[in-house]
């Protein structure tokens, strides 16, 4: 273990001790280090901006700017249905109060059979702060075109200050993404929750320390990891530049 915390790592002076880590983590955040030269980068920067204008893929700008995705899991919604459901029954409860159409569209993908689910870990460092979150994602490819996706994406974040985070959820988001309106109108329906009530915090913190204990269960589960060849050339999968004090992705 000393061999490796000794390693290197690209992070802010606030940052963890790497050694903090678990091997599996660690390793996972070395290995992210070892990207293709800046014109292979540049280039897979260059395709993926034309993909995300058509709609193709699994990409989407909220997914992307500003943020570091270190980390990603799949899972199936139906053999997984311990892990999928209370993220289900999350989301369908936070849509309520949304348009009838987008409703029964959540619906809709969520009881899909064909639901695709990934987990994507994440740093964010914009304007309105730092974060270390996840977006629980859940899609399908379209049978008209395979390579375009109706996608419904909750994000869970934890704020950092003072270099640290206290594992609370401060901001909640849902997109919900039809892929035949995001690619005619880039259109999508967005709840987002900054201001969370008592109720709203305990039901969130439930399904984050749901999340986060599975994270812990698959980071050494080799089946789980999602490695796609595209994510070693794209800038926003790597390394975290960040990692807070009391992180829950150790």
């Amino acid at each position: 273990m000393s061999d490796i915390a000794s390693s290197p790592l690209s992070l802010d002076t606030r940052s963890i001790n790497p050694s903090e880590l678990s091997i599996p983590t660690l390793m996972k955040e070395l290995n992210q280090q070892k990207k293709p030269n800046w014109i292979l980068r540049k280039l897979m920067d260059a395709l993926e901006a034309k993909r995300q204008s058509k709609g193709m893929g699994w990409s989407r700008p909220w997914n992307k700017f500003g943020l570091n995705v270190f980390s990603t899991h799949k899972f199936n919604t139906i053999s997984d249905s311990n892990y999928a459901i209370p993220i289900m029954e999350f989301i369908e409860k936070n849509l309520s109060d949304a348009p009838q159409e987008t409703r029964d569209f959540a619906e809709d993908l969520l009881s899909d059979t064909a639901c695709l689910g990934f987990v994507f870990y994440h740093n964010s460092d914009k304007e309105d702060g730092q974060h270390e979150g996840l977006t629980l994602s859940f899609g399908r490819k379209v049978p008209e075109d395979k390579t375009k996706r109706d996608r419904i994406d909750l994000i869970l974040e934890d704020l950092r200050l003072d270099g640290k985070v206290d594992r609370l959820v401060d901001r909640i988001r849902i997109y919900v993404c039809p892929w035949e309106d995001y690619q005619n109108e880039k259109r999508h329906y967005l709840k987002t929750i900054d201001d969370i009530a008592p109720n709203d915090q305990e039901a969130a913190q439930h399904l984050y320390q749901h999340c986060t204990d599975y994270y812990h269960n698959w980071k050494d589960e080799e089946s789980r990891q999602w490695d796609h060849w595209s994510s070693r050339y794209i800038s926003y999968f790597g390394p975290r530049s960040f990692i807070p004090v009391g992180t829950s992705f150790s």
